[in-house]
């Protein structure tokens, strides 16, 4: 089984923000979102040929257990804005209607989602994540089942493909070694500042050097005494960060396959996504009809 799992979360925030406003339903209600959305599914199922695409939702963008471990965890971000919300809702919907999966873990992010899933792949599978996020770098695997990453730099059309050897090109350390390299890095955009004085070179340099961040912990004495006393100080932070760093791969999945409704798809083609929904039944079957089979890649509004 060659399976793309889609962050959704990340790539309907990503074709709001590339769409024009104007685009909305007979309501005046946005729905960019979700147009993008399927069709970077749509272009996918052209240029990758997977053998299933599950959509992935967030159920809590911020779940409980990690703002208990670091109350910082993402507090800097504004509420989700409501014409997201019901974009994700409304593609839900779609999705449905459809007949295509989408999974979410009651109480988790998209990112623990896809962890379990990965977690439960066949040793015989092919895993394709489709993310703007480079957290979930940490899942790639060249070992059974087969993990890759296809990053978006331009949305769906041009995809960073990580496999093991792509990370240590760009990051200079393993997959398995992900969660440690950017735990002493931070991520300012997920309001985790990382250890002071620690950037992506030093914080490179100490995992290849030591082989990981219980090792860095362990030889504080033979670094560098201001690199010494950072990671001495940041003790609680680097405590806190194993429950907030690490993708969750044990978490119960929802996942959905609904039996497909044409009459609701036709029904929800009327909001503004009839172009969309061609697209996408054409990707799927290519002789089914005579449409349009230039998927886009959230850039057009057609």
């Amino acid at each position: 089984m060659r399976r793309m799992l889609l962050d959704t979360a990340s790539l309907t925030y990503r074709a709001h923000h590339a769409l024009p406003a104007s685009i909305t339903d007979p309501d005046g209600q946005p729905v960019g979102g979700v147009r993008g959305v399927l069709d970077m599914h749509a272009r996918l199922l052209t240029d990758h040929a997977p053998d299933e695409v599950v959509h992935v939702f967030d159920a809590d963008w911020r779940p409980a257990g990690r703002v208990a471990a670091w109350p910082g965890y993402k507090a800097q971000r504004p509420a989700e804005p409501p014409e997201i919300t019901a974009q994700f809702a409304l593609l839900a919907r779609v999705l449905d209607a459809l007949g295509l999966p989408r999974a979410q873990a009651p109480g988790w992010e998209a990112d623990d989602a896809i962890g379990a899933l990965v977690a439960s792949a066949a040793r015989e599978d092919h895993v394709q994540i489709v993310t703007g996020d480079r957290d979930l770098l940490q899942l790639v695997s060249d070992e059974a089942p087969r993990v890759e990453v296809c990053y978006t730099r331009r949305g769906v059309s041009d995809l960073q493909v990580f496999d093991a050897a792509e990370v240590r090109r760009v990051h200079g350390v393993e997959p398995e070694q992900y969660v440690d390299y950017a735990t002493l890095r931070g991520d300012a955009s997920d309001g985790l500042p990382g250890v002071a004085g620690v950037g992506e070179k030093t914080a490179r340099a100490l995992i290849a050097e030591h082989g990981s961040l219980a090792a860095v912990r362990a030889a504080t004495s033979a670094l560098r005494p201001a690199l010494a006393r950072a990671i001495t100080q940041a003790e609680d932070y680097l405590d806190a960060m194993a429950a907030v760093v690490p993708v969750r791969r044990d978490v119960a999945v929802d996942l959905v396959r609904a039996e497909p409704d044409p009459d609701r798809a036709a029904e929800l083609a009327e909001r503004g996504l009839g172009g969309a929904l061609e697209r996408l039944r054409a990707a799927h079957d290519p002789d089914s009809a005579d449409v349009d089979r230039t998927a886009s890649d959230g850039s057009n509004g057609r």
